[in-house]
């Protein structure tokens, strides 16, 4: 698989390059706080600075990045009280999703995720289950047939995937996994109350250890 970085080929080069920072941002491989290097990023892309310098102002809009006058474009750190905005948010609108989606369950897709948690340990690798985690969230929004709430998940996802990588740090990824295969159960046997009530705990487990990295990552800048 080509990395997010090599180098763009598509004459809509603006478009390209923004895809392809914004997904280094997303998946981690550019760090939160890390400084964004125009010269640096057109030389990986095979680009000049100019579709660069236009990516980087449009992921500002965005919120993945943040320009600091005089010093340059950095990915943004997300803060306590984002985390804790944002999960608020995420919570509210998954509840509602899997309240609707246990409905009519998309049996396939939980099939397939349930193929990947299913005898997770804590040693899975992380890439595994951040694209298992997507897959399954991504799944339950879809399966919720509300497209106005879809709209409003997939504007936060960004968000919700760049936190990702700070959260799964602090989660044990094989008790992780048993929730998820403990919520995909309950979906398949017709259990909605505890696919909601166990969903909700895992967002809080989540929350929690998202906010626990955020406060160690103030405390080392302190």
């Amino acid at each position: 698989m080509d990395s997010p970085l090599s180098p763009a080929r598509n004459t809509d080069l603006r478009q390209i390059v923004y895809e392809k920072i914004k997904e280094a941002i997303v998946n981690g491989i550019i760090p939160p706080g890390q400084r964004l290097s125009e010269v640096e990023l057109a030389d990986q892309l095979a680009v000049s600075r100019t579709p660069v310098r236009e990516a980087i102002r449009q992921l500002a809009q965005t919120g993945l990045v943040v320009l600091i006058p005089r010093r340059g474009a950095y990915v943004a750190l997300p803060t306590v009280q984002d985390a804790l905005d944002l999960y608020e948010l995420r919570s509210g609108l998954e509840l509602i999703a899997m309240e609707r989606a246990c409905k009519n369950p998309p049996l396939e897709e939980l099939q397939a995720c349930l193929s990947i948690f299913r005898n997770a340990t804590d040693a899975i690798p992380v890439t595994v289950f951040l694209e298992g985690d997507r897959r399954f969230h991504a799944a339950i929004s879809a399966a919720s047939h509300n497209r106005y709430l879809q709209e409003v998940l997939e504007n936060i996802s960004d968000q919700i995937n760049l936190c990702r990588h700070y959260s799964v740090v602090k989660l044990p990824l094989g008790t992780s996994s048993l929730e998820h295969v403990t919520i995909i159960e309950a979906m398949m046997a017709g259990d909605r109350d505890k696919a909601v009530a166990t969903l909700r705990d895992h967002l809080a487990r989540a929350r929690d250890a998202l906010v626990e990295v955020l406060r160690l990552h103030d405390s080392e800048r302190a």
